[in-house]
């Protein structure tokens, strides 16, 4: 089939831009023909160009549906260039990665007769009932990716028969197990020693995902630089204020906290890793990061917000604490320590998690179910 498929930006900082890379690069590996949108360029598209047919850059991929009137004809123009492209491609499939994307898939569908599928990843809850209805009238498929978005969408009124949980995954192969020597090799690279309890955070350091809660649990747990280790891993994208909030967070780092840029590598802090924390306190519509580190073999504590009590089920809900309870974080950490030697079949119990329900393969399946239910 030939797809129209959009991403804000070709970039690899953020869980939904590398989700839509991998996702698009494997279409093409089966035999799908994919025409990419984007807005905002990034380190992936050269990238993208080796593999798609065709990779566009346009003014918006993203249409907001102001309510009042006035707003209406300034994002519509701000779309057209995207609707204009989609056209010339001469889609069988038009994809579009968030419900902002129909403002160009919807007029683009009319003109071609592709059918409109929509891959959510989070919620708008600026919507009223007039425009959940037009959506639910011109989008043949909704996919979501997690029972929890799922739940708000219906609560807004969506379709139930046409709307579909498909849950992110990850190549297995791009983020590999690590045993004691890919341990020892990776805490070598980042200037680690074999002995340290290295715990890990890797992400956006923005304030949703409470990193100031990890560093204040950290704090308490009051260990020297010699006995453990704190990696920090990326950068902020989103907070307009993100200058600020680096300032607290390295405010509140002891001595023992490490702080590393973003990096599209982030296979080598997992493996330098004893344990890697998810302490988000806003709700993650799935938890992509939790996923990349299971399937490195690495226990992840994480907040139990949306999505991520969909991945960590069964004997890994355990490491489930409550938003910003910086003592039960705490708590979670202690009883970690040292599971290699307590536990030591945790990290095979972690892999197998991903292996089993959270791979790019089986995402992929999903989504090429979703095109054949409306092709």
């Amino acid at each position: 089939m030939r797809v129209v498929t959009n991403v804000h930006s070709v970039d690899s900082m953020g869980g939904v831009e590398l989700n839509v890379f991998q996702v698009s690069r494997e279409l093409t590996r089966r035999g799908h023909q994919v025409d990419l949108l984007f807005r905002q360029p990034g380190s992936l598209e050269a990238e993208y160009r080796k593999f798609c047919h065709s990779v566009t850059k346009v003014p918006e991929v993203d249409y907001w549906y102001p309510m009042g009137r006035r707003g209406r004809p300034k994002q519509l123009a701000m779309v057209m260039p995207a609707t204009a492209a989609a056209i010339r491609c001469k889609p069988d499939i038009i994809y579009g990665n968030r419900m902002m994307s129909t403002g160009w898939a919807i007029p683009a569908s009319k003109v071609t007769g592709a059918p409109v599928i929509c891959h959510e990843h989070g919620h708008s809850d600026h919507l009223d009932a007039k425009r959940i209805g037009y959506l639910g009238r011109h989008v043949d498929r909704f996919i979501v990716v997690s029972q929890f978005v799922a739940d708000l969408w219906l609560a807004s009124g969506f379709d139930a028969d046409k709307l579909g949980v498909v849950y992110n995954g990850v190549d297995p192969a791009e983020y590999p197990y690590g045993g004691a020597d890919e341990r020892a090799a990776a805490r070598s690279a980042v200037g680690l020693t074999d002995d340290q309890y290295v715990v890990t955070y890797f992400g956006r350091l923005d304030r949703e995902k409470g990193i100031d809660v990890l560093l204040r649990a950290w704090r308490t747990l009051d260990l020297g630089p010699d006995e453990a280790r704190l990696l920090v891993v990326g950068s902020a994208t989103v907070d307009h204020d993100a200058e600020r909030y680096e300032s607290e967070l390295r405010a509140l780092a002891t001595d023992s906290v490490l702080f590393l840029s973003g990096r599209r590598d982030v296979v080598t802090p997992l493996h330098a890793s004893d344990v890697v924390v998810v302490p988000s306190t806003w709700q993650e519509p799935f938890g992509r990061t939790v996923i990349e580190a299971l399937s490195t073999g690495r226990p992840v504590v994480a907040s139990r917000v949306g999505g991520i009590p969909e991945i960590l089920t069964g004997p890994l809900e355990r490491f489930l604490f409550d938003p910003k309870d910086e003592a039960g974080l705490v708590e979670q950490l202690l009883a970690v320590r040292g599971w290699q030697d307590d536990e030591p079949g945790l990290a095979q119990l972690c892999r197998s998690r991903v292996l089993d329900r959270f791979t790019l393969t089986q995402t992929v399946d999903g989504i090429e179910s979703a095109f054949r239910s409306v092709a």
